[in-house]
């Protein structure tokens, strides 16, 4: 029986790389039933049920780009503690075992192909520090948001954050208005911006650009927000919605154009970019 991975290939030739194998419970965490690693892969990392597991950067780097074409830039840019964090523990120490675990940052920037089509993609990391909004993160984003404008390839953003930085700051803050910068210029060129919103995104980063793709894409059950319901409703005072930072009710709202199940994400997005592109040419 064709599992969702086969009708994924089928969709768009030449997918992807091979998805590397994810540490996932022994149980879905939605409908309980037992977990077969090596079947949850062949399942793009989706349960029967529906459930969607979170992705590292890796496995969506594997996923979308074509095998072979992923060229990383500025992984050489790299984080410290300026601000001598401490508490509850030393920020430096958690780079460097961070590091240690083979991690780079939250942000990882490069150029691909996704079924042939060129372009700039960036990919949030939840590993590194919740996936937090850094300087270097910023600057990875910015600098990929401002290349793609300059040179005219569309830019793909796959987000997984719970915000900015808290050890770096108001630095960290900063990287908000410099990236929503970077993504105006990126609109004055007229080049195509697609952002992929997974669980969770959050904070800064949906604050200040996940949300502003040309067409803005999301997983199901992906929690979308900027920040958590108590916080909200501490400030608020209010009742609020059920659901009101699932993806489906961001698409109800019109947050987002699309919910997209992961086995179907690589075909939209090879769509979309055929669409966009002879657009652009005409």
């Amino acid at each position: 029986m064709p599992t969702p991975a086969d009708k994924l290939l089928r969709e768009v030739p030449a997918a992807g790389g091979r998805l590397p194998s994810m540490a996932v419970g022994t149980n879905c965490p939605s409908c309980g039933v037992g977990l077969n690693a090596r079947e949850l892969r062949k399942q793009v990392y989706v349960c029967h049920c529906g459930h969607h597991f979170r992705l590292h950067a890796e496995a969506w780097l594997a996923l979308l780009a074509d095998a072979g074409t992923w060229q990383e830039r500025w992984a050489d840019v790299r984080g410290h503690d300026l601000l001598e964090w401490r508490l509850p523990k030393s920020y430096q120490q958690t780079i460097d075992q961070a590091l240690q675990q083979g991690l780079n940052e939250s942000v990882r920037t490069g150029t691909a192909k996704l079924a042939g089509h060129p372009l700039w993609l960036s990919v949030f990391d939840f590993r590194f520090v919740g996936g937090t909004l850094s300087i270097v993160a910023g600057e990875r984003l910015a600098r990929g948001l401002e290349q793609a404008a300059q040179s005219g390839l569309p830019y793909l953003l796959v987000t997984a954050s719970g915000g900015a930085r808290m050890q770096e700051g108001v630095l960290a803050l900063m990287q908000m208005a410099k990236v929503n910068a970077a993504v105006g210029r990126l609109h004055q060129a007229g080049v195509p911006y697609f952002v992929v919103l997974t669980d969770p995104t959050f904070g800064g980063v949906s604050a200040s650009l996940a949300l502003l793709g040309d067409v803005n894409l999301a997983e199901p059950s992906a929690a979308i927000g900027f920040t958590g319901a108590r916080v909200i409703k501490q400030a608020t005072y209010a009742d609020l919605p059920e659901g009101f930072q699932s993806a489906a009710f961001q698409l109800r709202s019109g947050q987002i154009d699309q919910v997209v199940p992961r086995t179907e994400l690589r075909g939209r997005l090879a769509r979309l970019l055929g669409l966009y592109s002879d657009a652009g040419r005409r």
